[in-house]
C-alpha cells in the first residue's frame, strides 16, 4: 500500500468509526456494531507496515521479492529511515528509485565494491530519480534528515529468466552518526 493509500484508509475509517459509534449509541444492533469493528481494523492496518519488508536494523543482510509490496523495502527507523523502491531489470543488475518521500537521492558507487571502501558517500552523483544498480555493485542512499546509508547488491534473481521467483539479496549499513564515512 503507498502512503496515499494508507492516508486514505485511514481518514475514511476514522470517519466510518465515527459514523458507526453514533449509530450503534442509537440503535444498538449487530450492524453498526459489525461495522464498527471493519472500520477499527481498517485503522489498524492503515498504521501498520508488513514487517516481511521492513528491517528496523541500521545494518543487516536482507533477501526480498522485489516483485511484491510495489518494490518497497524499509530499512533503519526516524531519522535514519530508508524506504528502498526497486524494479526488474535483469538478473544482473536491478533498478532502484529516489520516489519514496523520505529518499532525497541515490547515486551509484562506481568502482567501489566494497561498502567500507565509501570514504565519502556525499561526493556521489545524486542527480537522477533511478539508478540501475549491477550484482556486486554498491548504491548510495541518502535521505531527508541528510542521513546515508548504503547497499551492496549480492544476488537478484529474475523469474523471466529461469529462476522459481524474483528476489533481491542485499546487505546495507547505515551510518547512525549522519556522517558520510563508512570506513
Amino acid at each position: 500500500m503507498t502512503k496515499f493509500q494508507k492516508s486514505v484508509t485511514f481518514i475514511t475509517s476514522i470517519i466510518a468509526t465515527i459514523g458507526f459509534s453514533i449509530w450503534l449509541y442509537n440503535e444498538r444492533t449487530y450492524e453498526p456494531a459489525i461495522g464498527l469493528i471493519i472500520s477499527l481494523g481498517g485503522i489498524i492496518s492503515s498504521l501498520t507496515v508488513n514487517k516481511k519488508y521492513k528491517n528496523r536494523r541500521i545494518k543487516g543482510e536482507i533477501k526480498f521479492d522485489y516483485s511484491n509490496n510495489n518494490g518497497i523495502y524499509i530499512i533503519g527507523e526516524n531519522e535514519l529511515t530508508f524506504e528502498t523502491k526497486w524494479s526488474k531489470a535483469s538478473d544482473q543488475s536491478i533498478h532502484l528509485y529516489n520516489d519514496p518521500n523520505v529518499i532525497s537521492g541515490i547515486a551509484i558507487a562506481n568502482s567501489v565494491y566494497d561498502i567500507e571502501n565509501i570514504k565519502d558517500a556525499s561526493q556521489y552523483d545524486f542527480s537522477s530519480r533511478s539508478r540501475t544498480v549491477e550484482k556486486h555493485g554498491i548504491a548510495v542512499l541518502k535521505n531527508k534528515y541528510g542521513n546515508y546509508a548504503v547497499i551492496k547488491i549480492l544476488e537478484i534473481k529474475d523469474n523471466s529468466r529461469g529462476a522459481l521467483k524474483d528476489e533481491l539479496h542485499f546487505k546495507y549499513l547505515i551510518n547512525p552518526d549522519g556522517k558520510t564515512d563508512f570506513s
